[in-house]
């Protein structure tokens, strides 16, 4: 096991550091970042050496980045929540109008996932969203039975929908609009949907074994395409709790602004807002894909966050609450 290691000092290191041993035994590869006013600092641990600057995938922490392109263009007027889908896809066919802000916020009532991706997932691919193009996912919405309009639900496939639309209107990939867009301004260089093999770490499962492969997501990137660093992830949370100034701060903050609320939790453009517990007020976004899984939660009103990366298939949506708190503390 490679041991924790530490950048920068955190309040109660000594506390996370216990934390991340414990932990660290149940991963191939483990990171996990923390910031705030006092400093933040990075730790990688994990059965296998983690190098400065390795690319996991973060799954549907992307969701976080898609939806802040949509409030980038809602901030410059180019659309508004309320703006149809149609309107940026021409032709596009549904059984219902669906609206961006509806994507944004699960709640236009779309599926989980596009219906192939079950049949893949009983046939045991390995890699259940790949050749779904834009024709294939204009297809899959067509087809799709909405149900709950209006209520959240999570769904892929919604925001597989968006990250395509504002790609199409923006006439550019997807993965090249979130870095102009967000990536570049943010100073996120190693963010990305196209990662270099050399620093990609391999996903395992729960018991260690590696996976074949990661997963690809071509039309459907907008729900979980990125990888990036933990040190690049320390930057971005850094970013959410203390937005930087301009159009971009001012598009981080509509982000996190909730629109719909459901017991317990308000759902802004991409974010959970908790209301309950410890962690209420606290922003949050998880990820999990074919080996990997990824946790961010910010508490704006401390100016804190932590981050967790783990090459494994074993959720670190506890350990970055953990790590938040340990910070804090």
């Amino acid at each position: 096991m490679a041991p924790a290691t530490r950048l920068a000092g955190v309040s109660r290191l000594d506390d996370l550091d216990a934390l991340i041993g414990r932990t660290a035994p149940h991963h191939s590869a483990l990171a996990v970042a923390t910031t705030g006013p006092g400093g933040g600092g990075i730790h990688r641990a994990g059965r296998h050496e983690v190098p400065p600057g390795a690319l996991w995938q973060i799954g549907s922490v992307t969701k976080v980045f898609t939806a802040l392109v949509l409030a980038r263009a809602v901030v410059r007027g180019d659309v508004t929540l309320e703006t149809p889908v149609a309107a940026l896809l021409p032709g596009l066919e549904a059984r219902a109008p669906i609206t961006l802000g509806q994507l944004a916020t699960h709640t236009a009532g779309l599926p989980r996932v596009p219906g192939s991706v079950w049949r893949h997932a009983l046939t045991r691919d390995a890699d259940p969203y790949a050749g779904i193009d834009a024709g294939r996912l204009r297809a899959a919405v067509g087809s799709a039975r909405l149900r709950g309009a209006g209520r959240p639900r999570y769904s892929n496939l919604g925001f597989g929908l968006l990250g395509h639309a504002l790609a199409a209107a923006a006439g550019t990939a997807y993965g090249d609009l979130v870095h102009a867009e967000v990536c570049e301004p943010l100073g996120l260089a190693d963010t990305t949907t196209t990662p270099p093999a050399s620093r990609t770490l391999t996903g395992h499962t729960r018991r260690g074994r590696a996976r074949a492969r990661a997963w690809g997501f071509d039309a459907m990137a907008g729900c979980g395409a990125l990888w990036s660093s933990i040190e690049d992830m320390q930057r971005f949370a850094a970013h959410v709790v203390d937005p930087p100034e301009g159009e971009l701060g001012e598009a981080m903050r509509l982000a996190a602004t909730p629109v719909v609320e459901t017991a317990g939790v308000g759902h802004g453009l991409g974010w959970l807002v908790l209301r309950r517990g410890p962690a209420a007020g606290c922003l949050f976004h998880n990820g999990g894909t074919y080996g990997f899984r990824s946790a961010l939660v910010a508490d704006p009103a401390t100016g804190r966050a932590a981050v967790a990366l783990a090459a494994t298939d074993r959720s670190v949506d506890g350990l970055a609450f953990r790590a938040l708190k340990a910070a804090a503390a």
